[in-house]
């Protein structure tokens, strides 16, 4: 059961946002938008996911760390009439000590996106991800670090997804508290690669730059044009480079390709249904090697999944099941996490990360067609 945890974590929100955005009927009222700076100074405390054998080393540890936030709160009539909630993106800067010499420390740069929901006149529910690159200090190396199989890049790409609670003692203050299930790994760019996953509890104080009411809009019927949309489809070609064993120089290309039927929930949610087929060429090589020639290293695969809307980001999260996998080293389903923006009406352009349980099995850049 734990590996189904990340996909777990951001489904929980799914329900609430849906929700939300049906209690309302159609109206004309176009309230301004509004948005307030915020900075957020977080503590955070947790414990090392040993998810397979080859990171026993890392069990027991307990990381620290410490986040600084720069964001945008979205307020008022027109933010809640538009997305459902009151939603807050920003950038996180942060630093962890992994409490294991093998593991070393990190400094994380992340995009975040929050909706949240306000209870009361004091309290709010956010549920959040994050996504950005992180340094780490003490990768892979046949000599200086055998034994950490976690990494073996320097930079590498980071993931968060939890949820948190604001108290609000004014309304430029707020007492902060928060879970996170977070994640590291270069997404099979080089081996090793097993990635670093590492729940926290955080505690934190937030600060508004100018008084502001974070009070849910009352009697405010909100607009429903978005169920005038018809579905959208989404063609997409994606690629990526990875190598195949620890310690390789080696890159070896991945190309694929995908359709998506896209049928949209609410002003932020969206479900989705598609089909992906790629050639790994590292897969290729891997099965060269272990005489498995006669397996093709062609993938093909079903997803499922949902996107959250805000303006021109999207970020989605889709449940997939391979179709056609000759190659014996996966299981049978895996789960993508993607951050797109759009550029245009037609197209958009982003990256993904393809995961199977806790293990990253590669990152792409993909460009989409919607029509």
């Amino acid at each position: 059961m734990r590996k189904w945890l990340l996909v777990s974590l951001f489904l929980i929100g799914i329900p609430s946002i849906y929700s939300m955005g049906q209690d309302a009927a159609d109206t004309s009222s176009l309230a301004p938008v509004r948005q307030v700076t915020t900075l957020t100074l977080w503590g955070h405390y947790g414990s090392i996911f040993a998810h397979s054998v080859d990171v026993h080393n890392t069990a027991g540890s307990h990381p620290a760390g410490v986040h600084l936030d720069w964001g945008k709160q979205w307020h008022g009539a027109g933010s809640w009439m538009r997305y459902g909630c009151l939603p807050r993106t920003g950038i996180t800067l942060a630093y962890y000590d992994y409490d294991n010499a093998v593991l070393g420390r990190s400094l994380t740069a992340a995009y975040y996106l929050e909706p949240t929901f306000p209870l009361s006149s004091r309290v709010l529910l956010g549920v959040r991800g994050a996504a950005g690159l992180s340094w780490l200090s003490n990768p892979y190396h046949p000599e200086r670090n055998p034994t950490n199989m976690s990494y073996s890049t320097a930079l590498s790409a980071y993931l968060s997804l939890g949820a948190s609670t604001y108290f609000r003692i004014s309304q430029q203050w707020a007492i902060a508290l928060t879970g996170d299930y977070q994640h590291v790994s270069n997404g099979g760019f080089r081996q090793p690669n097993k990635g670093i996953n590492w729940p926290t509890v955080g505690l934190g104080v937030d600060y508004a730059l100018r008084p502001v009411s974070l009070n849910r809009p009352a009697n405010l019927k909100r607009q429903q044009d978005w169920r005038r949309n018809e579905p959208l489809n989404d063609l997409y070609v994606f690629g990526g480079i990875q190598n195949v064993a620890a310690g390789e120089s080696q890159q070896y290309p991945l190309i694929g390709a995908g359709i998506t039927i896209r049928r949209q929930i609410g002003r932020t949610n969206t479900l989705t249904a598609g089909v992906e087929a790629y050639k790994d060429y590292a897969l290729r090589e891997r099965l060269a090697r272990d005489t498995l020639t006669h397996l093709s290293s062609l993938r093909a695969g079903g997803l499922l999944g949902h996107e959250f809307l805000l303006g021109k980001v999207t970020f989605s999260q889709q449940l997939g099941i391979y179709l056609f996998r000759q190659a014996p080293y996966y299981p049978l389903l895996y789960h993508r996490w993607g951050l797109v923006y759009q550029l245009n009406h037609s197209y958009s352009a982003g990256v993904n990360l393809k995961v199977h349980g806790h293990v990253a099995n590669f990152w792409d850049l993909r460009l989409v067609r919607h029509w």
